[in-house]
């Protein structure tokens, strides 16, 4: 079975010319967030998400009593884009890794967060149109929301963007509600 190592170090091997930021975080995660590209903070920190987008996230994650050591972060390019927009055949040579990390997570609930993130997860359907909806994706629920760094720009987003984790919030209940009878 392939691991998150092996996953990294395939990825070391066909992008040896980057900087790759890995993903993060519990590893047994049973909720993943995908975000899109690594920014400045990300690159400078070594993490996925950083810097005032992962402080909105965090005080998101608060608010849904979800302890931010039991998510794991990632996201679909593991590199810094430099003064250029991403081709989607560069975008597409990422996303069989993302597949492959979420495949070993094995979460419960995927959340993206920006349409880069949604379109590599493989649904093609504007953001603006889909956030807050769940979507299912096999053995994991799908529910896209809007990248911090979008809410950080537009306080109209951000306000969406919060009403998603609301939601958000009453998904993630009905998950551990449904364990919790499985088990029981």
């Amino acid at each position: 079975m392939i691991d998150l190592d092996q996953v990294n170090n395939s990825l070391k091997r066909k992008f040896k010319d980057r900087k790759l930021i890995f993903g993060s975080g519990d590893a047994t995660a049973k909720i993943v967030f995908v975000c899109e590209t690594p920014g400045e903070d990300e690159e400078r920190e070594g993490r996925p998400l950083a810097g005032p987008r992962e402080k909105l996230l965090n005080q998101l994650l608060v608010k849904l009593g979800v302890n931010k050591k039991k998510v794991y972060i990632t996201n679909v390019v593991k590199y810094m884009p430099r003064n250029k927009v991403l081709t989607s055949k560069e975008i597409k040579s990422y996303v069989p890794f993302l597949r492959e990390e979420i495949k070993m997570i094995n979460p419960d609930i995927i959340v993206t967060l920006g349409n880069m993130a949604l379109t590599g997860i493989g649904l093609r359907q504007p953001l603006d149109n889909v956030h807050g909806r769940i979507f299912n994706l096999g053995s994991h629920e799908l529910f896209p929301t809007f990248h911090p760094a979008h809410a950080l720009k537009d306080p109209q987003i951000k306000t969406l963007m919060e009403s998603d984790f609301a939601l958000l919030k009453n998904l993630i209940a009905i998950k551990t509600a449904a364990k919790k009878n499985n088990t029981a």
